[in-house]
């Protein structure tokens, strides 16, 4: 006998969460039935896949190397259903948190017109959960900027984004005019907190600049880390796709662009080397450039030159 995919599926969903009873509540069956199954495959392999202590569940030397196959396999048969249904079907795409609620609004609707056959489903995801479920095809399509490991991944870089430093006015970065690199060397900035690749960027400006800041404040969002910026805490760095959202008269914040070279982050759009859907989603990377660049007309003015999004050529 051997595993079935849906064995395989409990087996994925212990490794991932470490807990029987939520694995059961993700894949929609009993505690106690899911424990059975996990039985059953453990003798049928006949390995102990994971160590059951408390209060997470370990996996095990040879699970681990279980547990990979098993994500492989999932993906393989995900990606035959999908090829199959490829014409009426729901396209499963993962966003950063730093990208969603600035480039998606608009682009879902340019995405209807031009596949009326296809629905559209959004996961907001951070960079390695986003990366683990595309590769085992949980997602079909990731939106994410670099670096990121694309091993078994391919797709094009779309749009170059700049960053923009907003500080209060009354801050000694809060100043009405462009900033060079050498201002913010060793300045404290609140910055996302980990996981989220738009900190690792921004320290890397600021290393670039001189001395890499000291951080003691962290925020979730986009959204916490501007109201800080608004209730006097310190400044930051955003990406331009953020600020007609993010940065509003009479708050009291000043925008201010990188003079000469503007740093930025690279956005690219990533899929798995096997997929059957290639030639589609290279026409929806068109459809997210150009929807991107459209994005610059909403751009508001800021001290400096003006930061633009600019494509990233094929």
């Amino acid at each position: 006998m051997m595993p079935t995919l849906r064995q395989l599926e409990y087996v994925v969903a212990v490794a991932d969460t470490g807990q029987f009873v939520e694995a059961a509540r993700r894949c929609g069956v009993s505690q106690p039935a899911l424990s059975k199954q996990i039985r059953e495959v453990e003798e049928m392999l006949g390995v102990a896949l994971f160590e059951r202590a408390r209060p997470r569940v370990i996996v095990t030397g040879a699970g681990e190397e279980i547990v990979r196959r098993a994500r492989r396999l999932l993906a393989d048969a995900r990606e035959l259903a999908a090829s199959v249904g490829a014409r009426q079907s729901t396209l499963r795409l993962g966003v950063i948190p730093t990208i969603a609620p600035y480039g998606l609004p608009g682009l879902l609707l340019k995405l209807r017109r031009l596949f009326p056959d296809v629905s559209c489903a959004i996961h907001e995801l951070q960079t390695e959960v986003l990366l683990e479920q595309l590769r085992a095809g949980a997602i079909e399509l990731g939106l994410l900027a670099r670096p990121f490991d694309d091993r078994g991944l391919c797709g094009p870089d779309l749009i170059v984004e700049p960053f923009v430093l907003v500080a209060p006015a009354d801050h000694p970065l809060g100043l009405p005019r462009a900033i060079e690199r050498e201002e913010i060397a060793g300045a404290s900035l609140i910055l996302m907190e980990d996981g989220h690749c738009l900190r690792d960027q921004a320290i890397e400006v600021c290393a670039l600049a001189g001395v890499p800041p000291p951080t003691s404040v962290a925020a979730a969002s986009l959204s916490t880390l501007t109201r800080m910026v608004e209730s006097g805490l310190g400044a930051t760095l955003l990406p331009a796709s953020a600020l007609s959202v993010e940065v509003r008269a009479g708050q009291g914040i000043v925008a201010r662009s990188f003079e000469g070279a503007q740093p930025g982050r690279t956005l690219s759009l990533q899929w798995r080397s096997t997929s059957t859907k290639g030639a589609r989603f290279v026409e929806i990377g068109e459809v997210l450039r150009g929807h991107y660049l459209e994005l610059n007309a909403t751009i508001p003015e800021v001290a400096g030159p003006r930061p633009l999004l600019r494509a990233v050529e094929a």
